[in-house]
C-alpha cells in the first residue's frame, strides 16, 4: 500500500489529513502532536481508535522510511498498534517517529505515543516499510532529512465512520465505496481508511470489543471499490479481511484486532 507520506499528500486535504496530526522535525525523528478529538474517538468508549494511532504512524514513520526508498515512492508493508493505557478524548497526544533498521529491501520503523506533559508510553507502533516496484512511482523528500514535512491539517468534521463512508452490511460486514476524500496521491484508496474500515467491521460484529490493538498487513491496492471488510472472531481475537469488491473480491489487506 502506497505510504501517506508519498508525492502531492502534502497538498492534498483528505482522510489523513483530517485526523488531526501536526507534525514537526526534532532531529532524526518526526513528532506529530495533535488533540483527539471526540470524532477520533470509539463509539461510546470515548477513547481513541486504534486505526487512528495507526494512521499517524504510517504518517511518520513512512514519511522517514521514504528517505530511505527515493528515488522509489515509499510503501507501507505492515502496521500494528497496541495501546497499553487508554487515550482519552480531549487528550493531547505526542507521537514520537523513528527508524529502527533499514536495509537493501526492507525499513523498520517505531512511533510511540504519549499525553502531553507525561512521558508514559501510551501506544506503541511498529512498521514494515519497502520501495515500491513500479518505476513510475517517484518521491520526493518531505523529511528531517530535507527540511519538516509540509501537511495540511484540518479538525476532523465528522466521525470517522461518517467520513469513511462506511455502511454496515450485516454482523461484522461493513463496505465503504472508493471516493476523493480517502484516496492517496496514486487514486488509491489510502492506508489509513483500509485499517479504520476494518475497525469498523470488528465494531460492527455482535458484542463487539473494545479494540486496544490492531495489526494491518497490506496485500494490494483498492484501486476499484467498494473495498468491503469482514470480521471473524477467532477466541480472543478478530481476524478481518478488506477485499476490493470492485476486482472481483482480490484480498487488499489481513488485520487482527484485539481488545476487551
Amino acid at each position: 500500500m502506497e505510504s501517506e507520506a508519498a508525492p502531492d499528500s502534502r497538498d492534498h486535504v483528505g482522510f489523513t489529513s483530517e485526523l488531526g496530526c501536526s507534525v514537526s522535525v526534532a532531529g532524526e525523528t518526526l513528532v506529530g502532536t495533535g488533540r483527539v478529538a471526540p470524532e477520533l474517538c470509539l463509539p461510546e468508549a470515548g477513547v481513541a481508535r486504534p486505526s487512528v494511532l495507526l494512521a499517524w504512524a504510517d504518517i511518520l514513520t513512512g514519511s522517514l522510511a521514504n528517505e530511505y526508498t527515493l528515488p522509489r515512492v515509499c510503501m507501507t508493508v505492515d502496521l500494528s498498534v497496541r495501546i497499553v493505557a487508554s487515550v482519552p478524548s480531549g487528550a493531547d497526544l505526542v507521537a514520537v517517529g523513528r527508524i529502527l533498521k533499514t536495509g537493501r529491501t526492507l525499513t523498520f520503523g517505531e512511533t510511540t505515543f504519549s499525553i502531553a506533559g507525561d512521558d508514559a508510553v501510551v501506544a506503541e507502533s511498529l512498521g514494515t516499510f519497502a520501495a515500491s516496484p513500479r518505476p513510475q512511482d517517484l518521491g520526493v523528500s518531505n523529511t528531517a532529512v530535507s527540511g519538516p514535512a509540509k501537511r495540511n491539517v484540518v479538525a476532523p468534521p465528522a466521525p470517522v465512520a461518517e467520513m469513511l463512508g462506511s455502511r454496515v452490511i450485516a454482523p461484522g460486514i461493513v463496505e465503504a465505496d472508493r471516493h476523493e476524500r480517502i484516496l492517496n496521491w496514486a487514486q488509491t484508496v489510502q492506508g489509513g481508511a483500509v485499517a479504520a474500515l476494518a475497525e469498523e467491521a470488528v465494531l460492527a460484529l455482535d458484542d463487539a470489543p473494545v479494540p486496544n490493538e490492531l495489526e494491518v498487513r497490506y496485500l494490494a491496492a483498492v484501486r476499484e471499490g467498494p473495498m468491503r471488510a469482514t470480521a471473524r472472531r477467532l477466541g480472543s481475537w478478530v481476524r478481518v479481511e478488506v477485499v476490493d469488491a470492485g476486482s472481483a473480491d482480490r484480498l487488499a489487506a489481513v488485520a487482527i484486532a484485539r481488545g476487551d
